[in-house]
């Protein structure tokens, strides 16, 4: 699984690891620049010829992206970085690494509100865009000069590359807080933050991925993070390799009890989903005039037709024949389309306490 963290537990994430392991900020500063180059290497290979534009903004994230243009102006490509603050005006890491590129002799360019229409020649003449204006602390919508250049960056439609989030984005909500950067690429620093996966916000992601700024696994464990996402590798070791010799009764005999007239999909799409996850044996349990329409959909699926109401659900009268069928049963899936007509309800009452085998329980049955 892949962890999840705000802004405030990615914030004591690095004073943690800073603080009680002894890793320099300047590290990891280091170590997220690096990062940001060799994810762009990855994806276009000897970009040697390319130009490369980084927007930065006065605090960590500006400083991960001066570490960005040191790297890749020592590799010979072609980096200018527009500085939306005074140089003077950085502190701590951010000024450290903005003074080492302003040393090397990269171009810096400090965008005031005088000088905005240097940003679109700038944006005229690059191939790659890197966004490190703001990173996870923002919380008020973006506004000024800032807000220009974002709007000016969606327009000239490049490349562009966001450092840990796009800008503009609320790191913990999935809102938009007002003018946001659409980005091609997301460089997530360390771990993934909840903006990446929540809507509206994560449509402004683009590719996403992890890069690893070195924070020691133990500090990261160390704290109680709630929100992960399950990967693909997490569900593998639940579907097991298969004898050579074994046949679909070795693997289990589920019924769904599904469908109504108009909701027959659902019951469906139920018993496909139980095939899909490796059931053997899949019977299909629905109103009689549903049914007919699914005998075949699909082949594999058998069916049994119940006693209906008028309205096209399940009767109360269907009881003794779904309590037989479930009998000797792997598992019961039940809900889906059903419908909230009344007898239905009792039906579920009824039917529910005496099935005698595990039990999904879903949609109208809840």
């Amino acid at each position: 699984m892949k962890i999840v963290s705000t802004a405030k537990e990615m914030q004591e994430i690095d004073d943690l690891a800073i603080n009680k392991y002894g890793i320099k900020g300047l590290e990891l500063m280091e170590n997220a620049g690096r990062g940001i180059v060799e994810a762009l290497k990855k994806r276009f290979g000897n970009f040697s010829s390319k130009r490369v534009l980084i927007f930065c903004g006065k605090g960590n994230n500006g400083g991960d992206g001066f570490v960005a243009a040191r790297l890749l102006f020592n590799m010979g490509i072609h980096v200018t970085v527009l500085l939306l603050e005074k140089q003077a005006d950085l502190k701590n890491d951010a000024a450290i690494n903005a003074e080492s590129a302003r040393k090397l002799g990269i171009k810096i360019i400090e965008v005031e509100k005088t000088n905005v229409h240097l940003l679109e020649h700038s944006l005229e003449n690059c191939d790659i865009v890197i966004d490190a204006l703001f990173g996870t602390g923002l919380t008020r919508p973006v506004n000024g000069h800032y807000k220009q250049a974002i709007e000016k960056i969606n327009q000239a439609q490049k490349f562009v590359t966001a450092v840990d989030i796009p800008s503009g984005l609320d790191s913990d909500t999935g809102r938009l807080m007002g003018t946001c950067i659409r980005a091609d690429l997301t460089l997530a620093l360390a771990l993934l933050k909840r903006s990446h996966l929540l809507f509206p916000a994560a449509e402004l992601v683009g590719e996403l991925e992890i890069i690893d700024i070195k924070i020691p696994s133990e500090v990261i464990d160390s704290q109680t993070i709630k929100v992960q996402v399950v990967e693909e590798a997490d569900l593998r070791p639940w579907f097991r390799k298969r004898s050579a010799d074994s046949h679909k009764g070795n693997y289990g005999h589920v019924l769904v009890i599904a469908g109504s007239r108009g909701k027959g999909g659902a019951a469906g799409l139920t018993a496909l989903a139980a095939l899909r996850i490796g059931c053997g044996l899949v019977t299909l349990a629905l109103p009689e005039s549903c049914q007919k329409a699914l005998e075949f959909h699909p082949l594999e699926v058998m069916t049994v037709p119940a006693p209906e109401t008028d309205a096209g659900t399940f009767a109360l009268s269907a009881k003794k024949i779904l309590l037989d069928y479930s009998k000797g049963m792997s598992a019961v899936a039940i809900g889906p389309g059903l419908s909230t007509e009344p007898e239905t309800v009792q039906l579920l009452d009824e039917l529910l306490p005496v099935i005698h085998c595990p039990l999904i329980i879903d949609a109208d049955a809840l």
